[in-house]
């Protein structure tokens, strides 16, 4: 699962500085039986993921009501009704039809300050540590002058006053939320992992409430350079399957 954890100036670790706005992404974890019952694992050969997985969505279904397939960077929580955001909606894909997309390694990370200003996107990786700092000039996102943990990137709030919204993008999408007080510290990990399921309607970046998504599958992307991720089930009335979603022709790294 990936992990966000917030600290104090002192270094003291509280949960509830990353609040549960809607935009926060606060992901619980479920109970160890629901992930053996309801989140089967995709997972190809381990190994070192290179600069982006091409990927495919194919629909082998038989739906034929149009239904949004959503695919996230972390599975929205029954427990936090609504915080859960899509990363990408597929959308008008119907029976028969592909559609390709890609995840790339790198992300960028932007803020907004309690004043409403929004920053640019700003480059960052893995042991990294960013800083929004007040400047004569106003307010400023860059990489501090410190090292981070080593396989995630954590974000400083350094400002004297006033919450910061952060969020973290992946192929320009927003991936990941978090909000922070000030002086506090908010660390954020990440797997090489996407859960994919499918629901009647969503926008992409709206809030879901779990109830509205089909049993979420999680795709480990370790060590995959491509794959086709196929989707199977549906149909109306007695003849209804669940959506199940597979790999196919991976290619390993």
């Amino acid at each position: 699962m990936d992990t966000i954890t917030a600290k104090s100036a002192n270094g003291a670790i509280d949960p509830g500085l990353v609040s549960a706005l809607v935009e926060d992404v606060a992901i619980a974890s479920p109970p160890a039986d629901e992930v053996a019952e309801e989140a089967p694992v995709l997972a190809a050969s381990a190994g070192a993921t290179g600069p982006e997985v091409k990927l495919n969505f194919v629909n082998r279904s038989n739906d034929a009501g149009n239904v949004h397939v959503l695919l996230f960077g972390q599975p929205p929580s029954p427990e936090l009704d609504g915080i859960g955001q899509a990363w990408r909606v597929i959308d008008n894909c119907g029976p028969g039809w592909s559609h390709p997309f890609t995840w790339p390694v790198a992300v960028t990370l932007g803020v907004v300050d309690p004043d409403g200003n929004v920053s640019p996107q700003l480059d960052i990786a893995e042991g990294q540590v960013a800083e929004v700092v007040a400047a004569p000039s106003g307010t400023v996102l860059k990489i501090a002058d410190q090292q981070g943990p080593s396989r995630a990137i954590a974000l400083m709030n350094q400002l004297p006053q006033g919450f910061v919204a952060a969020t973290v993008f992946r192929d320009g999408k927003p991936y990941a939320r978090a909000s922070l007080a000030p002086h506090t510290t908010v660390t954020l990990a990440f797997k090489s992992t996407i859960w994919i399921g499918a629901a009647a309607r969503t926008e992409a970046g709206e809030a879901n409430g779990g109830e509205a998504i089909s049993t979420l599958t999680e795709i480990n992307l370790m060590g995959i350079a491509g794959a086709d991720i196929v989707m199977t089930g549906g149909g109306q009335g007695a003849n209804a399957k669940p959506f199940l979603f597979s790999l196919a022709n991976v290619a390993y790294v």
